[in-house]
């Protein structure tokens, strides 16, 4: 029988608020702090969507294969030679059960009609009437590395002509990240990626010397400089499949990873917890997982430090369970309480069927090394701490429980 995600959140937030009665024994300031972080974690789940992404550049800058890349999953067909990619539409692409919206759009200064079809006699006019129907969360911007000084002032022109229509119809100034792709291409064009020579002297100076130039073009406009977000990021996307599965022997991306966490940073709220389930990238899921849990922690050791009896502390666990939900649906599990009972249990907390929240609050404190009859705020934000590590080794490092509960017992 299959577990309604909502249903699952509308538990734990009846659980919290059924609890939120000891923070009207607090004072104000604090009270409104631990709210709002409790509607933060909540919201990350109850408001969020799948990210719009929509990737700018000229025919074989690399748009289609970049997806491919960047989700691990041959999204969008490639083309081998002429311009594949037609009608510019927002499509949204499932993988695994995990969804994603993608403008794979038109290569500008195409030379020839895509393989697909397209009513609109240009690039520039597919763009702008597909931006008209939806606003992107996020603009990448593809140059080939090796064509980086190449006519890039019509590559720029394209960008701010659809940039600017975005800002039209939409009001949003949405953010640019400038990619440099194909870096593998760069000479010595025999030095591969990961994972061979990676660090080749040679290699890494043209991909600097590349990024540069780019960067150059970008800041020459005084328009879209306002938008760019970072610097340059240059990548590698080759990578084949096998199915629908990435074949590890023929995996060439490089800083694709990179990519992800700079897509992260500029990608609104709710289309966060979205994006890290779909990049698949540990370094990426473990930043937003690390920031659950500091969150948490934080409002553990607000209510921790307050002067309420022990027999209150249940909502403590109830702020725990639902940062295990959150660091759970990064890695990705579904919605389910099913994954707190879990990995409370394997660390030796006895919960029963109803989440028996005063009874896990008792039994972590007698875990939690010297916390005696009365938790002090910071021995409930280590606590908090201890759990969320634990989380992140068994839900995002993929280890055992017994490993998960050794983090727990060392502290995290």
């Amino acid at each position: 029988m299959s577990v309604d995600p909502d249903d699952e959140l509308r538990t734990v937030d009846q659980a919290l608020s059924k609890l939120t009665s000891i923070l009207d024994r607090l004072p104000d300031a604090v009270a409104a702090e631990v709210r709002a972080k409790i509607s933060h974690l909540l919201a990350m789940l109850e408001d969020r969507r799948h990210p719009r992404v929509m990737m700018v550049g000229r025919r074989g800058a690399g748009k289609s294969q970049m997806a491919n890349a960047l989700f691990s999953s041959p999204v969008r067909e490639t083309g081998a030679y002429g311009a594949q990619t037609g009608k510019a539409e927002w499509e949204i692409c499932e993988i695994s059960g995990r969804q994603v919206e993608i403008l794979d759009t038109r290569g500008v200064q195409e030379g020839s009609t895509p393989a697909e079809e397209d009513p609109e006699k240009t690039a520039e006019e597919s763009l702008l009437a597909a931006i008209q129907i939806k606003c992107p969360d996020v603009i990448l911007f593809l140059v080939k590395a090796t064509e980086v000084d190449a006519a890039i002032a019509g590559d720029l022109s394209a960008l701010e002509l659809v940039h600017r229509e975005a800002m039209r119809v939409h009001e949003t100034a949405v953010r640019i990240i400038p990619v440099l792709t194909h870096c593998d291409a760069l000479h010595p064009a025999d030095v591969r990626f990961p994972p061979h020579d990676s660090e080749d002297a040679e290699k890494m100076a043209n991909v600097k010397g590349a990024s540069q130039i780019l960067t150059r073009h970008l800041k020459s406009s005084a328009y879209l400089s306002q938008y760019v977000s970072g610097g340059v990021v240059p990548t590698s996307a080759l990578v084949f499949f096998v199915g629908s599965e990435v074949n590890p022997r023929r995996d060439y991306r490089w800083n694709i990873d990179r990519l992800a966490l700079r897509m992260q940073e500029v990608l609104p709220d709710e289309t966060q917890l979205s994006f890290v389930r779909l990049a698949q990238f540990r370094v990426v899921q473990k930043r937003t997982a690390r920031s659950v849990v500091a969150t948490t922690a934080v409002a553990s050791g607000v209510i921790g430090l307050q002067p309420i009896p022990f027999a209150d502390y249940p909502f403590i666990t109830g702020l725990q369970v639902l940062m295990i939900i959150v660091i759970a649906y990064i890695a990705g599990r579904e919605i389910s309480l099913s994954s707190a009972r879990q990995l409370l249990t394997g660390l030796g907390v006895n919960i029963g069927v109803g989440l028996g929240f005063r009874e896990v609050a008792r039994a972590l404190v007698k875990l939690l090394p010297a916390a005696g009859n009365a938790a002090s705020g910071a021995i409930a934000a280590a606590g908090t701490k201890a759990i969320g590590e634990a989380a992140v080794a068994y839900f995002i490092d993929k280890q055992p429980l017994s490993v998960a509960r050794e983090r727990f017992e060392s502290g995290g």
